[in-house]
């Protein structure tokens, strides 16, 4: 599945079809899922993968959008990248978080639970920020 979303994405990029992108991404995802499958451990590469994927989308995305006859402002093209760079460190740090939290044990009680919600939350937050930005 990897593989095909690869290759999706391949030609996505090749075409200009920005509607390959989210199913590349999603076929990527699913490879690693069916690849998890059986597995009770938690993976502490998840969280690297996810921002990987996150990347990699947004990375395709600009890149589609691009068109060498139209010059970009310097200015928006750090406005950007600083953008991408503040949305990658965000997405790691709540991954890491969460992933932490789905690795202690279920049985910890409520205080555990209180900060699982918390991490939850902010992972909402951080991506609401993101959008309005």
């Amino acid at each position: 599945m990897g593989a095909l979303g690869l290759g999706l994405l391949v030609l996505g990029l090749t075409l200009r079809w920005p509607t390959t992108i989210p199913w590349a991404v999603l076929l990527v995802g699913g490879g690693y899922l069916l690849s998890r499958a059986g597995n009770s451990v938690v993976d502490g590469w998840a969280a690297a993968i996810g921002v990987l994927l996150l990347l990699a989308a947004e990375l395709a995305s600009w890149s589609i959008e691009h068109d060498a006859r139209i010059a970009a402002e310097r200015s928006l093209v750090f406005r950007r990248i600083a953008t991408l760079g503040a949305l990658v460190a965000a997405a790691l740090l709540v991954n890491f978080m969460l992933l932490a939290t789905a690795g202690i044990s279920a049985s910890s009680g409520v205080l555990l639970a209180a900060v699982g919600v918390a991490a939850a939350v902010a992972a909402v937050a951080v991506v609401l920020r993101l959008l309005r930005a």
